[in-house]
């Protein structure tokens, strides 16, 4: 009997949070210092600059972008682990949310479904033992969707699945892959760039998840590229 497309997914949003996104009950917010900067020059920054700088990550977006704290996406993941014996515990070192959406919403975030409005997630955990002596290139490609199985047709209910590019992302602190790709739940398409990086000691796990719905993504296109092209991993000191 095959699932409809929904009912698919939902087993996947499922995966996304506790598995391969490392769910976590909550962390001593001090021992990761986050930066959110306003550089100035010779006028107001017309970008809003997000860095942790413990984990030696950064990245940019549009002033007029509305962030989700690492505080709160933390508060929402506690409240979801309540019913899951076998949620991951403190893997979660960083991770902050923006949309041009302002009231976009935590759990949002934590979803496969298609939002109307540009949304950014940047996370860091660390990987545990097995993934730190089993993740691959594959693996990497498959922390956000199940892209190596629906790529090779394996039916999840979701025919329309691109890839629209693949390629190798060589950082400072770390390497991985970046894969753009669309697909539709319930109808609508969304388009994913998702760079996915494992730190030089396969320790620690980058994720940069830039998505909206596909017509959206085509208008705002640019802007949206240009946040993928500052993310930026120094690793941590």
């Amino acid at each position: 009997m095959h699932l409809p497309v929904a009912a698919k997914f939902h087993l996947a949003d499922s995966c996304f949070l506790r598995q391969n996104l490392g769910m976590r009950s909550g962390r001593i917010l001090a021992l990761c210092m986050v930066l959110t900067l306003a550089l100035t020059g010779c006028g107001e920054s017309s970008k809003i600059y997000a860095a942790s700088k413990a984990e030696g990550v950064f990245f940019s977006v549009p002033k007029n972008w509305h962030g989700l704290s690492y505080a709160a996406l933390n508060k929402y993941e506690k409240g979801s682990e309540k019913d899951q014996a076998d949620s991951r515990q403190a893997l979660v070192k960083w991770q902050v949310a923006y949309s041009t959406d302002s009231k976009i919403k935590v759990s949002q975030v934590f979803s496969l479904k298609a939002v109307k409005s540009p949304l950014v997630f940047v996370r860091v955990r660390d990987l545990t033992g097995s993934e730190v002596n089993d993740f691959s290139y594959n693996s990497l490609r498959n922390v956000i969707a199940p892209i190596t199985q629906l790529s090779d047709g394996v039916d999840l209910g979701v025919p329309d699945f691109k890839i629209l590019e693949d390629g190798e992302v060589v950082e400072k602190g770390a390497r991985g892959i970046q894969t753009i790709y669309s697909f539709s739940i319930d109808g609508t398409e969304q388009t994913f760039n998702q760079t996915v990086l494992m730190s030089n000691d396969r320790t620690t796990l980058y994720i940069l998840m830039v998505r909206c719905e596909t017509k959206c993504y085509t208008k705002n296109k640019k802007v949206m590229e240009e946040i993928v092209k500052s993310y930026t991993v120094r690793g941590a000191k």
